[in-house]
C-alpha cells in the first residue's frame, strides 16, 4: 500500500513539474512573431500570433505570399516536457526549439528532404489597426445580405470595391476576407458578402439565376451610395464566375472600374466548350472521353427537361468513369431527375457578357493564370481586346500571370536561371495578382 502511495504521489508531482515547463515555456512564447521558411538559399515569409483558450495553446499563422486566396491558419500547439514546440504550418508539421534569452525559435519541417528550415523572431505585438470593420445587413426585396464593410481609418480615399465570388455556394468569411486585407491597407473600402443563401445571408444559392446574384450586387452598390463615408468612386472585383455575375449587374448600374480575376470574358457556353478541351488535354484522356463530354455539354444546355432527356444524360454518365472525365463535371452538372434539368448550373447561368464589355467606358483589368485550363487566358484576352476596341482600349489592362493555375496559386518547383543561378521557389500565389490590382487602382487613381 505504502508502495501504491509513493508511486502516485511521484506521478502527481512530474505531471505537476511537466505542466509547470510548459507553462514556463509558453510565457515566453505568448506573443508576435515573424521569420521564414528556408530552402537551400530561399525563403518564404510567415508570422506567428501565440496565445492561450483556455488551457489549450494555440497560433494564428499567416503567410501573406498565398493572398488573397488563403493564408491565415488557426492551429493547435503542443509544448512536451522537454520544452520542444510543435504546430502544424502551412507547409507541413514545425518541430521547434525555443531560446529564451534571445527570444528565438529555431527548427524544422518533419519529413522534408532536403530539409526546410524555420526560424522566428518575437517582436512587439502589432499595433492598433488602421481600419474599422463594420458588421452589414443589406436587403434586396425578399432577401437579406450579410457581410462587413472594411473601412481604413484615415484614407482620404473615397473609394470602394464589392467582391464576387465563384460558383460555389460556400460562404467564406466576410469579416477575415483577405483581399480586404490588403486593400484597405491602401485606403480603399472593401464590401464583403455572403453570397444569398449562404453563411447569414437568406435565400436559397442552389435556385440563384445569375440575375438574382447580379441584382445582389446592384444592392450592395446602392449601400455604399447611401454609406455615410460619401463614396465617389465605387467597383467591383469578381472572381472566376463572379466575373460573369459583376458584368451582369453592370447592365442596370454603372460601376466606375471592373477587376476581373480569372473571370471569362466569353460566354458561359464557349467557356464551358474551352475549358472540357483543355481538360480533356491536361489530363491526358482519351479522343472517346472529349466526344463523349462535348455531347453532354451540349445536351446541358439544349435537351428538354423531361424523361427521354433525363435518360440521355444518364447514360453518357454511365461512360464517365470509364473513360475518366466525370471529374471534369461540378456536381451542379449533374441533375437528379428530369425536372432538376432546368436546375442546372448552366442553365441558370447562361450568359454572355459580349454586350455589356463592349458598351464599358471605365477602366477593366483583367488577370489570367497562365496555365489555367478552367479560364484559358487566349481566348479570354482576345475576346477583351476585341470588345474594348479602338479608344476604349486604353481603358483595358491585361495580365497573364505566369505559371498561375485557376486559383492563380504557382506551385513550388527548383528554378534554374542563367549563369548558373538557381532557388527554391515556394508554392505561393501568383504575385502578379496584388502588384497589378494597386497599379491598376493607383495608375486610374482610384487609390493615392
Amino acid at each position: 500500500m505504502k508502495l501504491k502511495r509513493l508511486s502516485l504521489f511521484i506521478l502527481i508531482i512530474f505531471g505537476v513539474g511537466n505542466l509547470n515547463a510548459q507553462e514556463d515555456t509558453f510565457s515566453y512564447l505568448e506573443g508576435h512573431w515573424e521569420g521564414a521558411f528556408i530552402r537551400s538559399n530561399s525563403y518564404q515569409k510567415f508570422e506567428i500570433q501565440f496565445y492561450k483558450k483556455d488551457t489549450a495553446y494555440y497560433s494564428l499563422q499567416t503567410i501573406r505570399e498565398w493572398f488573397p486566396q488563403f493564408g491565415e491558419f488557426e492551429l493547435p500547439v503542443a509544448i512536451d516536457s522537454t520544452g520542444t514546440i510543435k504546430t502544424n504550418t502551412g507547409h507541413g508539421k514545425a518541430i521547434l526549439t525555443l531560446d529564451k534569452n534571445n527570444l528565438e525559435l529555431v527548427g524544422y519541417l518533419e519529413g522534408k528532404v532536403p530539409a526546410i528550415n524555420v526560424h522566428l523572431k518575437k517582436v512587439p505585438d502589432p499595433p492598433a489597426p488602421s481600419y474599422e470593420v463594420e458588421e452589414v445587413s443589406i436587403s434586396n426585396g425578399d432577401v437579406s445580405l450579410y457581410g462587413h464593410l472594411h473601412r481604413p481609418k484615415n484614407s482620404t480615399s473615397k473609394s470602394a470595391i464589392i467582391l464576387v465570388g465563384g460558383r460555389s455556394c460556400y460562404a467564406g468569411s466576410t469579416k477575415y476576407d483577405l483581399y480586404a486585407n490588403v486593400l484597405r491597407e491602401y485606403g480603399l473600402s472593401v464590401l464583403v458578402f455572403n453570397k444569398r443563401g449562404t453563411g447569414k445571408s437568406t435565400g436559397d444559392c442552389s435556385v440563384a439565376t445569375i440575375e438574382d446574384l447580379a441584382s445582389d450586387v446592384r444592392a450592395c452598390k446602392r449601400f455604399l451610395e447611401n454609406h455615410p463615408s460619401n463614396y465617389s468612386k465605387i467597383g467591383v472585383l469578381g472572381s472566376s464566375a463572379g466575373g460573369w455575375v459583376m458584368v451582369k449587374a453592370e447592365e442596370k448600374t454603372d460601376f466606375d472600374f471592373m477587376i476581373s480575376v480569372v473571370g471569362p470574358s466569353t460566354s458561359v457556353r464557349e467557356q464551358q466548350m474551352q475549358s472540357l478541351n483543355y481538360g480533356v488535354d491536361f489530363y491526358k484522356l482519351s479522343e472517346t472521353a472529349r466526344t463523349q463530354l462535348t455531347n453532354y455539354t451540349n445536351l446541358l444546355f439544349d435537351i428538354p427537361a423531361d424523361k427521354p432527356g433525363y435518360d440521355k444524360l444518364q447514360y453518357l454518365l454511365q461512360n464517365a468513369e470509364k473513360e475518366d472525365w466525370r471529374k471534369l463535371l461540378d456536381d451542379t452538372d449533374i441533375a437528379a431527375s428530369p425536372e432538376g434539368i432546368n436546375n442546372l448550373w448552366v442553365r441558370r447561368h447562361n450568359y454572355d457578357p459580349k454586350n455589356e464589355l463592349s458598351r464599358f467606358n471605365k477602366p477593366f483589368l483583367g488577370i489570367y493564370g497562365q496555365i489555367d485550363w478552367i479560364v484559358p487566358y487566349e481566348e479570354n484576352i482576345s475576346r477583351l481586346k476585341e470588345l474594348f476596341s479602338g479608344k476604349r482600349s486604353e481603358l483595358l489592362t491585361t495580365v497573364v500571370a505566369h505559371n498561375a493555375e485557376h486559383g492563380t496559386e504557382v506551385k513550388d518547383e527548383y528554378i534554374v536561371l542563367p549563369n548558373e543561378q538557381s532557388y527554391w521557389h515556394f508554392f505561393r500565389i501568383s504575385p502578379q495578382v496584388l502588384v497589378e490590382i494597386v497599379d491598376f487602382l493607383k495608375s486610374n487613381e482610384i487609390i493615392e
